[in-house]
């Protein structure tokens, strides 16, 4: 299932602006999937990436409900923004951030140039 960005005449300045048009209907969730990618982006760095089941840790930490974490979890996969891949080393999934979202960004600022010129 897609997910809607809000787009406005003016390019996004920073990641908190991003996140509020992704979460235009539940701006309250936008700081928190800014934190949860930050989580994310850190736990790569190291040699035990963030784990699928880590989630309930993680939103006792934060505070946040269970209802709100998977919700932004959904819509964070679904801009192709995280990924959740299986480690057959660790035997569990874990999740990582995913260039998807930017290749889509490019296809889509590719087909309007491509518009204008023709």
């Amino acid at each position: 299932m897609p997910v809607k960005l809000e787009i406005s005449g003016q390019p996004p300045q920073n990641m908190e602006e991003i996140l509020a048009r992704l979460f235009w209907k539940e701006p309250e969730t936008a700081k928190a999937a800014g934190d949860f990618l930050q989580t994310i982006k850190q736990w790569s760095r190291t040699e035990t990436p963030y784990t699928v089941d880590q989630w309930k840790s993680y939103i006792i930490r934060h505070e946040i409900t269970q209802s709100t974490y998977h919700n932004m979890l959904k819509r964070l996969r679904r801009a192709g923004m995280l990924e959740k891949k299986y480690n057959k080393g660790r035997r569990t999934h874990e999740l990582i951030l995913a260039k998807n979202f930017s290749d889509v960004m490019s296809a889509a600022a590719s087909l309007w140039e491509e518009y204008l010129r023709s």
